[in-house]
């Protein structure tokens, strides 16, 4: 095959959906680590396997609500670091924070700030002020929840 038609079908490979879907899967994997602590599922569809899921009460739906971010910057055997932020400077937002992807692991406690509150349950709510954030420590006990997909609200 001459050079031109070579330069011709590599540009065309580059644009096709295929390629584009494998894009957007390494923006969702890193976003599974990131933001839920997780192992991406790959392409079979595996089940998610996270330290943490979000749910946006006022939506009442799956993930974290608008204008809002979160970052799991260490993990351990017993606990989770989380940071939130909310990114919109005029509005508060709420975010339901899961033990697990299907509530499987119990969030013990949690500190912000040097202080700790007692949940003893799968998820707690957080409220963000406009334009705020914290570093959240969660202590858990993993796995020791019955798993399910039913949503904390």
């Amino acid at each position: 095959m001459d050079s031109w038609r070579r330069e011709r079908f590599s540009r065309i490979a580059e644009t096709t959906p295929y390629d584009n879907w494998l894009r957007a899967e390494g923006t969702v994997d890193a976003l599974i680590r990131l933001t839920l602590g997780g192992l991406p599922t790959g392409r079979d569809g595996g089940l998610l396997n996270a330290r943490l899921r979000y749910f946006d009460p006022a939506r009442r739906r799956a993930g974290l609500p608008e204008s809002v971010a979160a970052l799991v910057s260490e993990m351990t055997d017993t606990g989770t670091v989380v940071t939130l932020v909310n990114l919109d400077k005029a509005s508060s937002r709420d975010v339901v924070v899961q033990g697990g992807a299907y509530g499987e692991h119990r969030i013990e406690s949690v500190e912000v700030a040097g202080k700790s509150v007692a949940v003893g349950k799968r998820s707690f709510n957080v409220r963000l002020a406009p334009g705020a954030g914290s570093k959240i420590t969660l202590r858990m006990k993993r796995y020791s929840e019955q798993p399910t997909v039913s949503f904390p609200f």
